[in-house]
């Protein structure tokens, strides 16, 4: 696997890279553009070791001032692991509360053969509950082979 794909992967690819100009990024192949921890710390590291001023030194790293202080302020909270962006959209079940995971792990055990479709009308009649198939079978699977119906 190259490089860039692990950075897109984990998600710290830098997609504005042809914006940083600093010279070390350029000449150097240790200092990789596309890195955007890399690129994030060393701008910090520049900023503070530096007598430049920090418009330029934002300038050449592709980022602009007040970016570079949300950047500097998450450096100082969190330290190197503010550089890594959160993962987006949900991050937990949205459609299948606690008490309707409670109702299907039981309806499960007393009925472990039953299908994905059938469980999405036991749960509209008997929960008041709309779900699609897939949403009871992305349950099932993240909860398992306990919960896999038999073939």
């Amino acid at each position: 696997m190259l490089k860039q794909d692990i950075l897109i992967k984990n998600g710290t690819y830098n997609k504005n890279f042809t914006k940083v100009t600093e010279q070390r990024f350029i000449n150097d192949d240790f200092y990789d553009a596309r890195d955007l921890v890399q690129v994030k710390y060393e701008m910090l590291r520049t900023v503070r070791d530096s007598d430049r001023c920090i418009n330029e030194v934002v300038e050449k790293f592709g980022f602009s001032r007040s970016g570079f202080y949300k950047i500097k302020d998450a450096f100082e909270k969190e330290g190197v692991s503010a550089f890594v962006p959160n993962k987006t959209g949900p991050q937990n079940a949205r459609k299948l509360t606690k008490e309707h995971q409670q109702f299907i792990d039981h309806y499960l055990m007393d009925n472990p053969d039953t299908s994905s479709d059938n469980m999405v009308a036991v749960l509209k009649m008997e929960r008041g509950l709309e779900v699609s198939k897939r949403t009871i079978e992305r349950y099932r699977s993240r909860k398992g082979k306990y919960y896999q119906r038999s073939q």
